[in-house]
């Protein structure tokens, strides 16, 4: 031996897989149509525009700091992980309700899974991508999350609650009704007891110039005006469009997909 091995630990994290509903379907759609293709090439675009590296962010004193962000993108899947911080989980949640907004205004769902679990964290010299965490995220999109929906693993459901985690910046915030409101007031139970994210309550923070922006050293940001006015009513329009593009399909399990949709969105407009 030359020198000391390193000693490599998992880390634990907060771990969310994200995937394209329909993916295979789509794919076989847009073989005769080039406008189809056009609209899932340019939601690949935006699965992939997220960098690998870390994330800035602003504390609450206004201050910049930067969260170390891993990012995956494969096919179509996205694996997002930050190692286990309660402070950094919101800017999770915030950042996949921003790419679940932008694949929405191009006519597409997603459904995922997030959890607590141990992962490897690369250095700088790999992507290696390994861990229970990863395993659990998969097995729950695989086997429950079943609608578009993201769901939250009863483990992460518990230690927010018990935490009481803000939600800013994904809700609350000083734009809102309830500027110290928790990330649990974002959380919804549903009818068979799984527990997901209310990407459509209407407390949640999201603008009409919202933008990520990326740099070379692998930092990305969300930016928006603070003074720009609330996109959710086209948020809504744009799910109910999906719905009614898609409730009448021939395929049973596609229909129950989007009747779930369409019963959520009712569900939000009351």
């Amino acid at each position: 031996m030359t020198g000391v091995d390193t000693v490599i630990k998992y880390q634990k994290c907060f771990v969310a897989f994200l995937d394209i509903l329909g993916f295979g379907l789509k794919v076989i759609g847009s073989q005769d149509s080039a406008d189809k293709l056009k609209i899932l090439v340019d939601s690949l675009k935006i699965c992939g525009a997220f960098p690998s590296g870390s994330k800035k962010a602003t504390n609450n004193n206004g201050k910049l700091r930067k969260i170390d962000f891993q990012n995956r993108f494969f096919s179509d899947s996205l694996l997002f992980f930050i190692r286990k911080n309660q402070s950094d989980l919101a800017q999770l949640f915030f950042v996949i309700r921003y790419l679940q907004d932008r694949l929405w205004e191009k006519g597409i769902c997603i459904r995922g899974a997030i959890t607590i679990g141990d992962m490897y964290w690369p250095d700088n010299s790999n992507n290696i991508t390994v861990g229970p965490g990863l395993i659990e995220a998969y097995r729950l999109v695989s086997e429950i999350a079943i609608y578009p929906r993201i769901i939250v693993s009863e483990e992460l459901y518990t230690y927010i609650k018990n935490k009481n985690v803000k939600a800013d910046p994904f809700g609350g915030g000083l734009r809102a009704e309830k500027p110290d409101a928790i990330l649990k007031d974002y959380i919804k139970q549903d009818a068979d007891g799984v527990y997901f994210l209310d990407l459509l309550n209407s407390e949640i923070l999201r603008t009409n110039d919202e933008e990520l922006k990326t740099s070379s050293d692998g930092k990305f940001s969300i930016t928006w005006n603070f003074l720009s006015e609330s996109n959710y009513d086209d948020i809504l329009t744009k799910v109910d469009g999906i719905i009614i593009e898609n409730i009448s399909s021939e395929d049973e399990k596609i229909r129950q997909k989007y009747g779930w949709l369409k019963s959520y969105l009712e569900s939000r407009a009351v």
